[in-house]
């Protein structure tokens, strides 16, 4: 199983979990559905997203949507 988690200063506002390796059409439909309607304008509060070096953050669809 993996599991993606979104955390914040409050904890967790959103996760997946899921059988076998995310990968970049899972991890894209987890941003869109589950972590950007969290997020605000900068400089606002949830304004900023950080990512690890992991491949599949640096997709071109991933970098146009956040």
């Amino acid at each position: 199983y993996s599991i993606i988690p979104t955390i914040m200063l409050d904890g967790i506002i959103a996760y997946d979990i899921m059988q076998g390796p995310v990968n970049m059409e899972r991890f894209l439909k987890f941003l869109k559905e589950q972590v950007m309607p969290f997020t605000n304008p900068y400089p606002g509060p949830r304004s900023v997203l950080v990512m690890d070096n992991c491949r599949i953050h640096h997709g071109e669809d991933i970098h146009c949507l956040v």
